[in-house]
């Protein structure tokens, strides 16, 4: 075997593995921007969103896929069990409503320091729904 075709070999073989690492299944199909809200999200105070009604029921359906005990990212300090307070417990810290736009949640799920990559685009209506989360105060 020439040394062009073993290193053609060992360029598909690191693409074939990279595409086998990625999830890209994951998240929803893109849906218009007030859908990411669920209907009775706000808390009535002018708009907040809480965490159980708007942001924990994305988080479940989405993050906890690997965000579990026993699953792909089991080893993390942000384990999702199912029950909303105890989710918000462990989400809080990666919260800082401060500023709003630098919390790492939001880091992690547009794919920046997160191992599962990019989960919501910073142009999804997810993304939008943790960002007004966190600036409306990041409500339990």
């Amino acid at each position: 075997m020439s040394s062009d075709c073993r290193c053609s070999f060992a360029l598909l073989a690191v693409a074939v593995a990279a595409a086998a690492c990625a999830d890209l299944s994951r998240g929803p199909a893109p849906v218009a921007p007030d859908a990411a809200v669920p209907d009775g999200a706000a808390t009535g105070d002018g708009g907040a969103l809480s965490y159980a009604a708007a942001v924990h029921p994305i988080m479940i359906s989405v993050c906890r896929q690997c965000h579990a005990p026993g699953g792909q990212a089991g080893d993390t300090p942000l384990l999702l069990d199912g029950d909303a307070a105890d989710d918000y417990a462990v989400t809080i810290p990666y919260v800082d409503t401060s500023a709003p736009g630098s919390s790492r949640i939001l880091n992690l799920i547009s794919g920046h320091g997160h191992g599962g990559g990019t989960v919501f685009a910073e142009t999804t209506p997810e993304y939008a729904t943790f960002l007004r989360w966190i600036e409306g105060g990041a409500l339990p």
